[in-house]
């Protein structure tokens, strides 16, 4: 189906490149067209005028010798010398009365033409080029009757003037539609240049929106991977906020076979698909060590996690925080590689950074870690973890948002539920930035830990009751269940 629809594109742009490369020639061509003929006709009325002008000034100063009409035309030709390359007079026999000067080797009509034109009044022209530019030589009829006086043996009075004027001058009038032809060849050379580069870049445009379409894909998939607000044995409440359509960072809460909750926070170096592909790895690795650990404990998954991940690194390290909490004990192990400290808040007040580790993960070949253990005193703690995409947002005026901003809101968080408390972070970071973006990914992982009541959990208790009941109903003699005496 892609295949046919780039055909069918390729082959649309084909002709539309046809189209422009036809709109460029057919403009050229009616416009070298247009031209021609309209400069023609604009000299032929330009000779049409000085011929009238030439017997209104017969007329005016009464000339009626040849050497008076020479004199005129010389006068004519040397005050017009930029418009008129020369004017002369002809008789019927292609002779000539009366010439302003020099005139440059050019066809005229023949003889019998000659008379067939005068007996018509009609105008004769020809363009051609000369050493000085393109000339317009045209006949024109002359009413007035030149050779009475001029020449007795003459027997045809009638006579024609042949004036050359260089076509140069009339290129003046044309300007508004030189002006409109630029416009037009400019334009269809953009429109032909647009085409021939869509189709070059086709290839990567179909391929840039493929993988657009995957990685959007992609981030839906991430996004589903992260585990549901309120699931689990402990309430918690995270978000997720690549930078690019996916990202390096993720948070994972889940339940061991052994009754734990795992806290897990990790983020990638980098970001977009190289670190998206990476927390794959990592992503799974945690969950398989969790699934495995028996008694190796925290040092040990993070030593082979580092193992893991320095085998084949292009480079890229991770910074993680991995917590297993023990809800009948109320109690928090946890290791720290390399990661922001999460901040660890109790109705007291009391507020505890959760350091305790090593380096990053990836880096060093041999790296040791060490884990720690709190018990902790208030039945209502709130854990909260971040990644330096929080920590690192600025605001438009420079400014680093940093734990100042986001201790005030840890504070209160042990009296709030853990979405409000990451509602609240959310909240003042997006208004610390103003209207800005995150530079890098930034996840925000709020967990509460409650102590679970002594002797097991409310659910089992409740259990149990339920199995006594259903244990007294069947009792065979059908006695009552017995009471305590008051």
């Amino acid at each position: 189906m892609k295949r046919h629809t780039s055909l069918r594109f390729k082959a649309a742009a084909a002709i539309g490149a046809m189209i422009a490369v036809w709109l460029v020639a057919n403009t050229l061509s009616a416009y070298r067209y247009v031209r021609d003929r309209f400069a023609r006709d604009e000299g032929l009325v330009q000779a049409v005028e000085e011929v009238s002008s030439l017997e209104h000034e017969l007329r005016r100063q009464h000339i009626d010798s040849v050497d008076g009409l020479g004199q005129l035309l010389h006068e004519i030709s040397e005050d017009r010398s930029d418009e008129i390359a020369w004017i002369r007079v002809l008789t019927a026999n292609n002779e000539v009365e009366a010439s302003s000067g020099a005139v440059e080797p050019h066809l005229i009509p023949e003889t019998d033409r000659m008379r067939a034109l005068m007996e018509r009044s009609e105008r004769y022209s020809i363009v051609q080029d000369s050493s000085r530019g393109e000339l317009l030589i045209a006949l024109v009829p002359i009413k007035q009757r030149l050779s009475q006086g001029l020449s007795s043996g003459e027997t045809d009075p009638r006579s024609m003037v042949e004036i050359a004027i260089f076509l140069r001058k009339t290129e003046g009038i044309l300007s508004p539609l030189g002006r409109n032809l630029l416009i037009s060849t400019f334009a269809a050379i953009l429109l032909l240049g647009s085409i021939v580069i869509l189709l070059l870049r086709l290839p990567a445009y179909v391929r840039g929106r493929a993988l657009e379409s995957e990685l959007q894909l992609a981030r839906i998939v991430q996004q589903r991977l992260l585990p549901h607000t309120g699931g689990g044995d402990i309430e918690f409440a995270g978000e997720c906020v690549p930078a690019d359509q996916v990202g390096g960072d993720f948070y994972d809460v889940f339940r061991t076979d052994a009754g734990e909750t795992v806290l897990a926070l990790a983020d990638v170096s980098g970001k977009g698909l190289p670190a998206a592909l990476r927390l794959g790895v990592v992503h799974g690795a945690i969950r398989a060590l969790a699934a495995g650990k028996v008694n190796s404990g925290l040092t040990c998954m993070a030593e082979r996690l580092n193992e893991l991940l320095k085998q084949g690194t292009s480079g890229q390290f991770v910074t993680l925080f991995l917590a297993f909490y023990n809800p009948a004990r109320h109690e928090l192990r946890y290791v720290n590689a390399g990661h922001p400290p999460p901040l660890l808040a109790s109705r007291s007040g009391e507020l505890r950074r959760l350091e305790t580790g090593g380096p990053v993960l990836g880096i060093l070949s041999t790296a040791s870690y060490e884990e720690e253990c709190i018990r902790l005193d208030d039945d209502d703690e709130a854990l909260i973890a971040c990644s330096d995409g929080l920590l690192e947002a600025t605001s438009p005026a420079g400014e680093e948002f940093g734990e100042s901003h986001l201790i005030p809101i840890v504070r209160t968080s042990p009296g709030q539920s853990a979405q409000d408390v990451l509602s609240g972070v959310m909240e003042n970071a997006r208004r610390f930035i103003d209207g800005g973006e995150f530079h890098d990914d930034l996840t925000v992982l709020v967990a509460k830990l409650v102590r679970q009541p002594a002797g097991g959990t409310r659910k089992l208790d409740r259990m149990l009751d339920r199995t006594l009941d259903r244990m007294d109903e069947r009792r065979l003699d059908g006695a009552p269940r017995p009471t305590m005496a008051a």
